[in-house]
């Protein structure tokens, strides 16, 4: 058996006994941002025993305190980011530092491939998505977009963000705009939408030979183009092969030269820089992390546009009418809750939870309304990437930066459906009203969508200038949730039954075609 690999690159820190235990780094920083607004839950945390199936309940205390006041949601936010990156590491060479360090330490730096896309441009950018086999644009996307909103599928601002950009043609073009990509292969990012589009993309992804070939494909067959780091001056470069060997690069590896590299890029053009990774387990917080390092410099040096997808299973502050549109779905007395009453019975506090949360009033009055969309088995090291991505969200956009930011809907992704259980449960969903779950191709445009709103609409909520009440409140809108945030249950506590309802759909199905096997069967033998 070969030896384990030697730690490199962004780490978790070592506690007091030597080891690197996720959940005693975790705790410390959920306890920092509780101490930075002079919170008692701070040492709360610090003692909890259970945290690995009790961190949902730090997460739901941070977004309530963080709604007393604008103060407590910034100084929280900055609190969780400062220790973050003052207390991971970062090992190279045998040399051990904190990730803060390590950024200013490193000089070196990426040479730069470039591809222009040889694919033809259109006359016009007509902005279209995918959507259960059809194509829909104009008023066809519009007259779906109205259905999504009265079922509550998603946000009355979603569905008017993503009209407005299908009815604004010059927005669609986006050869002048510049998006720094993170994690540019994966499967929920924009990068095809974009390419599609004419954008100028900035491509970062793993330097392996298979990945590139991918992306540079792409970019060819495109109107647009695409920048990305290369190991090797691109006059250097011997052919197609040569050329995917040496793209590329590895973000927990590599991000002090990586964010070196993304600062001389396209100096004089505005960039938006995008996080799209995703890795399991601890090496997600890793990742996120070191694409959050990037981000930081980038917002302090260039002021650039940062961009992300949330996670529909966060805690989030909500409209109020979602908040309303779900004790609805909760009480009504249609046939599926009645068929559900037995398990709502049963189940207790497990199943079948109340997908209605107590409001949180500020200090000056104002009362919030937010939804526990948390899944307990997704684990703390999520919970904690996609937080580090709302507290990146809310400094950078307090530095001026536009911040686009949305809530992306559960999608059924190779990698997601792979898991038999996750694949079930998927398929059971769309029993609770108004959840769906959408395909790849849908998910990617309809959040490209929003992105590219919130780049052109200079009045939409990622921009700096226009006033919010509490930074929190910038989640809370163009939120394409996929019905979470309206369901009459919590979604962490429908997954179980959600598997039963596929079981059953799929029982039914047995017990038609048996019998219809029978006949058939019975009717051959009577005639031979």
């Amino acid at each position: 058996m070969p030896p384990p690999r030697k730690p490199a690159g962004v780490v978790f820190p070592t506690n007091e006994k030597g080891d690197r235990s996720t959940t005693d780094a975790q705790k410390k920083i959920w306890a920092a941002t509780f101490n930075a607004i002079d919170s008692p839950v701070a040492a709360d945390v610090q003692k909890e025993k259970k945290f690995r199936y009790a961190y949902d309940k730090y997460v739901i205390k941070h977004v309530r305190e963080s709604l007393v006041s604008p103060m407590n949601a910034t100084e929280a936010a900055k609190a969780g980011l400062d220790a973050l990156h003052n207390s991971f590491e970062f090992i190279r060479d045998d040399q051990t530092m904190t990730l803060a360090e390590a950024m200013k330490q490193y000089k070196g730096s990426f040479e730069t491939g470039f591809v222009k896309g040889e694919g033809k441009r259109p006359e016009k950018f007509e902005f279209e998505v995918p959507y259960k086999g059809k194509t829909l644009r104009k008023d066809a996307l519009i007259k779906q977009l109205n259905k999504w909103r009265d079922y509550g599928t998603i946000e009355p601002s979603a569905a008017d963000a993503i009209a407005q950009v299908a009815n604004n043609p010059g927005w669609t073009d986006l050869s002048d705009q510049y998006f720094v990509l993170l994690g540019a292969g994966s499967a929920m990012g924009p990068l095809l939408v974009l390419l599609a589009l004419g954008a100028n993309v900035i491509a970062v992804d793993l330097n392996r030979p298979n990945i590139w070939k991918r992306l540079i494909g792409l970019a060819r067959e495109s109107c647009g183009t695409m920048t990305f780091p290369l190991r090797k001056k691109e006059s250097e470069i011997n052919g197609d092969d040569d050329l995917f060997a040496n793209a590329g690069c590895d973000l927990i590896q590599e991000v002090p030269e990586i964010n070196n590299w993304l600062q001389t890029v396209y100096p004089e053009k505005d960039l938006i820089i995008g996080c799209y990774v995703y890795l399991d387990g601890e090496a997600h917080v890793r990742v996120v992390l070191a694409c959050d390092a990037i981000m930081k410099g980038m917002c302090e040096s260039r002021k650039s546009a940062i961009a992300f997808l949330c996670t529909p299973t966060d805690c989030h502050v909500i409209p109020e009418e979602a908040r309303k549109a779900a004790q609805k779905n909760y009480s009504s007395m249609g046939l599926k809750n009645l068929v559900l009453m037995p398990i709502k019975l049963i189940g207790g506090k497990k199943y079948l939870v109340k997908n209605v949360q107590p409001t949180q009033k500020s200090q000056d009055g104002k009362t919030y309304s937010y939804v526990d969309g948390l899944v307990v088995a997704q684990g703390p090291n999520y919970a904690l990437a996609k937080r580090m991505q709302h507290w990146r969200s809310i400094v950078a956009r307090e530095q001026g930066c536009v911040v686009s930011t949305n809530v992306a809907p559960s999608t059924a992704t190779a990698s997601v459906v792979h898991n038999k259980q996750f694949a079930w449960a998927y398929d059971g969903m769309p029993y609770f009203r108004p959840l769906e779950i959408f395909q790849q191709e849908t998910s990617n445009a309809v959040m490209a969508a929003l992105l590219i709103h919130d780049i052109r609409n200079k009045n939409s909520i990622s921009q700096p200038n226009r006033k919010l009440s509490n930074p929190l409140e910038l989640f809370s809108e163009n939120s394409f949730h996929g019905g979470i945030w309206r369901c009459g249950y919590t979604v962490g506590s429908i997954g179980e039954v959600s598997v039963l309802v596929h079981f059953v759909k799929v029982l039914k199905f047995f017990f038609i075609l048996v019998p219809l096997l029978v006949v058939v069967a019975a009717v051959y033998f009577a005639m031979f």
